[in-house]
């Protein structure tokens, strides 16, 4: 079949699984919030808890049927047609919850192993995505937004997300076939079995998730002390996952759920918080501020310090200790130069992570980017478990309602959300960051002396 489609279609097909895998993670997301904030239907909200908890879970439950991952690929491209073709036709309520489920393991799934099939063709092949396909990118982009221009609410781009996912599985099929070289030089290893305490922990642990998303959209009367109780229960239970984890990636993991927490200072709580410092386009500008130093970071510490490695290193982590002490101000631009000064440090890290978890890992190199989306989640899930703990005592003691923080529509709680949420949040995420440097700075230390 595949031979008998002519090459520009191929090219397109590739290009679309390249766009798809780059925004799938936010996309759906978005177009479901969006749709929900549209009708304000309880059936879109239920969606939208369990896309979320969906998309956390798939991360952890991945890989257990210990196929390829161009297997797990094409799983991803027939699940997130199946669940856009759900949400562009109906709005009931079983209906959006089982479209939510497929969007959401999609989601999860589809840009890391994407990334790792891209990873062994390269090593093996001289596979590399061509210009024409990020022209294809842009076009593909535009099109969304001409849904969200309009106001065509939301049914073109979910039709549009379907057909995009269908284009895609020929290109799928190719990557598939074209990394067979890769598998039949590698032994498969044996297969995990189930720990059914592990699947216990699972279950309560993501409950509490929903539980956490859901108060995240709608007021709800829960004691808070309740709530503050799950949340304690949840830390715990992720501790005992990570402890559980802890033999996978020993050179790496820290640097990891370093990199998940920080991303989560950024995206999630700065998110919110800065519409006290930036006023209504705070998020869209924290948006801004993280793609430009995620897509920055690596080149331009590289060029500042003339391409040599250990100088960068050092720039870089020099500016993630000053992003940290400058986003405990409130004054506008330092705070933004803070946020940008972190995320140009999640940026620089990106790449070196991507080459060294893929290499250093000696059991399964098919797995190796997944571990690190593990780990990574590891440490976006510890930052907001710790983040929604805060903001339940900060606002039992002051009685506040914890919506109030989600959709902030005056400046008269900044100072209290400053010194209350802020500064704690930054000095947590300051001592992560602070382990988790000196741990890998150790290992490099360690592996230079060898």
């Amino acid at each position: 079949m595949l031979k008998k489609l002519r090459p520009p279609f191929l090219d397109f097909s590739i290009a679309t699984l390249n766009f798809l895998a780059n925004v799938g993670i936010m996309l759906p997301y978005v177009l479901i919030l969006f749709k929900y904030k549209e009708t304000q239907s309880i059936n879109y909200l239920v969606a939208i808890v369990v896309f979320y908890v969906a998309r956390a879970a798939s991360v952890f439950s991945t890989k257990r049927w210990n196929l390829k991952s161009s297997t797990y690929l094409m799983i991803c491209l027939w699940l997130g047609m199946i669940g856009s073709v759900i949400f562009s036709l109906t709005s009931t309520l079983g209906w959006l919850v089982a479209g939510a489920l497929c969007l959401g393991y999609t989601s999860a799934n589809i840009w890391p192993y994407f990334l790792t099939i891209k990873l062994h063709l390269t090593a093996k092949t001289d596979f590399k995505l061509k210009r024409l396909y990020w022209l294809i990118f842009l076009v593909l982009g535009l099109l969304f937004a001409v849904d969200f221009m309009f106001d065509l609410q939301y049914k073109l781009a979910f039709v549009l997300l379907a057909v995009l996912f269908i284009l895609a599985l020929p290109a799928g099929r190719l990557l598939d076939q074209f990394s067979l070289a890769f598998y039949n030089d590698q032994e498969r290893p044996a297969k995990q079995p189930l720990k059914w305490w592990r699947i216990a922990l699972f279950v309560i642990f993501f409950s509490v998730m929903a539980l956490l998303t859901l108060l995240r959209k709608t007021s709800l009367s829960i004691a808070l002390p309740w709530v503050l109780a799950a949340i304690v229960v949840a830390i715990v239970i992720l501790n005992i996952e990570l402890a559980a984890d802890w033999k996978a990636m020993p050179a790496n993991k820290l640097r990891i759920v370093n990199r998940g927490f920080l991303i989560c200072v950024v995206l999630l709580f700065s998110s919110f918080f800065a519409y006290f410092v930036l006023g209504k386009l705070g998020m869209y500008m924290v948006f801004g501020y993280y793609l430009i130093g995620f897509e920055g970071g690596h080149p331009l510490y590289s060029a500042l310090a003339h391409q040599q490695s250990d100088r960068a290193k050092r720039y870089a982590e020099i500016g993630l200790v000053a992003g940290h002490i400058l986003i405990l101000t409130t004054q506008p631009v330092l705070y933004s130069l803070g946020l940008i000064l972190i995320a140009l440090y999640v940026g620089y890290e990106n790449p070196a992570i991507n080459t060294s978890v893929y290499t250093a890992d000696e059991n399964d190199p098919d797995l190796a980017i997944i571990n690190k989306y593990r780990f990574s989640t590891y440490g976006g899930l510890l930052c907001q478990l710790l983040f929604f703990g805060l903001l339940v005592t900060v606002s039992g003691l002051n009685q506040l309602k914890l919506m109030a923080f989600f959709n902030p529509t005056a400046t008269t709680s900044a100072s209290l959300y400053l010194h209350g949420l802020a500064w704690p949040v930054t000095g947590l995420s300051f001592v992560v960051s602070m382990v988790a440097i000196y741990s890998q700075n150790r290992h490099d230390h360690a592996s230079k002396s060898v």
